[in-house]
């Protein structure tokens, strides 16, 4: 029964998505009197989603590096990774052909996963950070203080998982916390500029079980949604001193938001969508 409630969702939710990619790509046609051309670089696995993204668009993009291109040819250069965000280089010769940059501030808090947890708990956000308290019940999470992916985050269920995960429950490079159950996960892509929204798309995971890891589980299905949170995350931005792109990842508990963490970057999963940032 569990098998075919999945399948029911995965064909509602394609239908959904492709009247959703129909009407954004009329809006993409009806737009075409706004024209960029944009360089994106870095992570060119990538460039295939954005090409994809912007075919109907009257946009030109192209994917290299800022070593083999002309700035000035581009109204636009997007960094798509941490490193370029925190070069000096790159920092300086963007500063005019970019969305805003985070401060390096922002994006070393941001990046570090449990000092970004413990300013949101000083600074009156910790009803919505998964508690940092031991000790925890199991299942509670593992993670690594700064990590993409989810590559060094594993779910400790038992003993035997804290035997074998010991090295890691013992590294200052990691952190313990409260697992937020439940079968959906979000991303909300954000364009904060000048202390608001200028910007939002949000992005919802269902998954077949709950317990899971984004990055880890490919058993999801993807699909845009309605984000009721935006004032919280507005607020949280202007006391972080946020600007430019991000991505909140978080699971809704009881209606509260328990925010996983913040990316201070172009998420992988605005890559569809960028188009309508523009």
């Amino acid at each position: 029964m569990e098998d075919v409630i999945w399948i029911t969702k995965k064909v509602f939710y394609k239908l959904q998505n492709f009247i959703i990619d129909v009407i954004l790509n009329c809006y993409k046609l009806l737009n075409r009197f706004s024209s960029k051309k944009i360089l994106f670089f870095d992570r060119p696995k990538w460039y295939i989603a954005l090409k994809e993204a912007f075919k109907y668009s009257s946009h030109t993009i192209t994917y290299g590096t800022l070593d083999d291109k002309c700035i000035d040819e581009y109204d636009l250069i997007i960094p798509l990774t941490l490193k370029n965000l925190t070069d000096s280089n790159v920092r300086n010769l963007l500063k005019n052909k970019t969305i805003p940059i985070p401060s390096m501030d922002a994006i070393l808090l941001c990046d570090n996963k449990i000092e970004f947890n413990k300013f949101m708990i000083a600074n009156g956000f910790g009803s919505n950070i998964p508690a940092l308290e031991k000790p925890f019940t199991f299942p509670y999470i593992l993670k690594k203080n700064k990590d993409e992916y989810s590559e060094n985050t594993f779910i400790i269920y038992n003993v035997e998982d804290e035997q074998n995960y010991a090295e890691q429950l013992n590294s200052a490079d990691f952190f313990s916390q409260e697992i937020i159950t439940g079968k959906n996960e979000y991303a909300t892509h954000i364009n904060f500029i000048d202390n608001k929204i200028v910007n939002s798309l949000t992005v919802k995971y269902i998954f077949k079980s709950e317990g899971v890891i984004k990055g880890k589980h490919d058993n999801v299905i993807i699909t845009i949604t309605y984000c009721p949170y935006l004032e919280l995350f507005t607020s949280i931005l202007q006391t972080i001193g946020f600007n430019g792109i991000c991505c909140f990842n978080y699971k809704v508990k009881n209606n509260v938001p328990y925010i996983l963490e913040i990316n201070p970057r172009f998420g992988g999963s605005l890559c569809d969508y960028f188009y309508l940032f523009l």
